[in-house]
C-alpha cells in the first residue's frame, strides 16, 4: 500500500512542470529585453541568445515565445519553429493578438490564406490590440492572394487609414496595381512608400522600376541612384545599379 501511494507521489511530482520563482521570472524579463534591444539593433545571434535564456529560466513567458517566434520566422526562415512558439504563447495567453497576428503572416507565408485570415480578424476583434493596422494589412494581402482584389485592396487602405506611415501597406498596394497592370496607381503607391520610409531601399528600387515602365526614365534614374546610396544590402544595390546603367 505504501509502495503504491509512493509510486503514485512520484508520478505526480514528474508531471509537474517546474514553477519559476519570482527571481528567475524577474531575469528572464531581463534577458527577454535584452533581446528585443538586440533585435531592434539586428543583432540577431545575441537576440536568439537573449531569447532562449528567458525561456530556460521561465518557459511559460508569452511575449518571449512571440519574439524568439519572430526571429525564427523572418531572421532564419523556419517557419514551422515559428509556429510552435506562436502556439506556445497562445496556450498560454489565448487573448494575444500580438502573436495571433504573427502566426497569421506565418501561415500567409505559406499560402494557408484562409487559416491566416481567420487569425487576422480574431486579432482585429480585440478592442486592446495596439497595431491592428498590421492584421489589416496583411489580412488584405491574403484576400487579394485568395483572389478578391476589391477586398484586399479594402483591407489594406484601412491599414493606411488607420497609420498613414505604414510602410507596408503602400508597398503592397503598390504591388496588386503592379499585377493588375494599373501601372500608374502602382507608381503612386511606391512614391507613398518611399515618403512613407525615405530610408528603405527596397522602396526607391519599387518606385523606379514601376516609373520605367511608365517611360520616366528621367524620373528613374533619379530614384535608382537614390536606391543605391541607401541601399546596405550588397544584392539590392547591386540590382539598382545594373538597371540604372542600363538606361544611361
Amino acid at each position: 500500500m505504501r509502495a503504491t501511494v509512493l509510486f503514485a507521489a512520484l508520478a505526480l511530482f514528474a508531471g509537474c512542470k517546474h514553477r519559476p520563482t519570482e527571481k528567475e521570472q524577474g531575469a528572464a524579463e531581463t534577458h527577454y529585453n535584452l533581446g528585443r534591444v538586440a533585435a531592434a539593433s539586428g543583432s540577431i545571434q545575441e537576440a536568439v541568445r537573449e531569447y532562449q535564456a528567458a525561456l530556460e529560466l521561465d518557459e511559460s513567458f508569452p511575449e518571449a515565445h512571440n519574439g524568439y517566434g519572430i526571429l525564427l520566422h523572418i531572421s532564419f526562415g523556419r517557419l514551422e519553429e515559428a509556429i510552435q512558439h506562436y502556439k506556445r504563447a497562445l496556450e498560454i495567453r489565448p487573448s494575444y493578438s500580438e502573436a495571433k497576428t504573427n502566426l497569421g503572416v506565418v501561415y500567409l507565408d505559406l499560402g494557408k490564406y484562409d487559416e491566416a485570415i481567420k487569425l487576422f480578424d480574431q486579432a482585429l476583434n480585440d478592442m486592446l490590440y495596439p497595431e491592428p493596422y498590421i492584421a489589416h494589412g496583411n489580412r488584405g494581402w491574403a484576400l487579394f492572394k485568395k483572389g478578391d482584389v476589391s477586398g484586399g485592396i479594402e483591407s489594406i487602405h484601412m491599414a493606411i487609414t488607420i497609420n498613414p506611415k505604414f510602410c507596408l501597406g503602400y508597398r503592397l498596394l503598390g504591388q496588386i496595381h503592379d499585377e493588375q497592370g494599373r501601372t500608374e496607381l502602382a507608381c503612386d503607391n511606391y512614391g507613398r512608400f518611399r515618403e512613407a520610409c525615405p530610408d528603405a531601399a527596397q522602396a526607391y528600387y519599387k518606385e523606379g522600376v514601376c516609373l520605367a515602365k511608365l517611360g520616366k526614365l528621367e524620373e528613374a534614374r533619379k530614384t535608382l541612384a537614390a536606391c543605391q546610396t541607401r541601399s546596405g544590402a550588397p544584392g539590392l544595390k547591386d540590382e539598382c545599379k545594373q538597371l540604372l546603367e542600363k538606361m544611361q
